[in-house]
Formats: C-alpha cells, sequence, structure tokens
C-alpha cells in the first residue's frame, strides 16, 4: 500500500525561493506559528511550495535563531579541545 502525496507535484514551484516566497513564510510563520500542520501551510499562506518545502526552508534558514557566517574564537575553541579529547570518531 503507497501512501498517498503530501501534495500535487504539478502545482508545486521548484528551484531556488524567491525574497517574495521568503517574505511571505516568514510573516505567516511569526504571525501563526509553526506548531501546526507544515502540509497545510503553504495552501493556506497562498505559495505554490510544497510543505516539507516550507519547513525546511523555515528551519534552515529563516528561522530567527539559525546563524550564518563563521565560527565565533569560543566556538573554535570547545571544537578544538574536544577534537583533541575525542578526535575525529
Amino acid at each position: 500500500m503507497a501512501r498517498s502525496p503530501c501534495c500535487d507535484k504539478a502545482r508545486v514551484k521548484r528551484g531556488p525561493w524567491s525574497q517574495e516566497e521568503d517574505a511571505i513564510l516568514r510573516s505567516f510563520v511569526q504571525r501563526f506559528g509553526n506548531a501546526g500542520n507544515w502540509i497545510a501551510l503553504p495552501q493556506r499562506a497562498g505559495l505554490k511550495r510544497c510543505g516539507k518545502s516550507c519547513r525546511l526552508r523555515w528551519l534552515n534558514y529563516l528561522h530567527p535563531e539559525v546563524r550564518h557566517g563563521s565560527f565565533t574564537d569560543e566556538e573554535d575553541d570547545v571544537i578544538l579541545s574536544l577534537y583533541g579529547e575525542i578526535g575525529s570518531k
């Protein structure tokens, strides 16, 4: 028995996200929260994306706690000290 598809693949936009799509997703999640049904979110927000794509975009790029860039000096020190203790297991 096969699972039903999460979305209609013919109507789903693929490829890079636009700034407009990011703004729509960010606004929708900030307004209604993200602890809900990600499969229904794109339709409610007016996005032509798959729910999984919206969830991954939020968690990996748009979430306010996600930092992009280099490690801080303190983080480098922790990594190097743990590497010295544990190794590259």
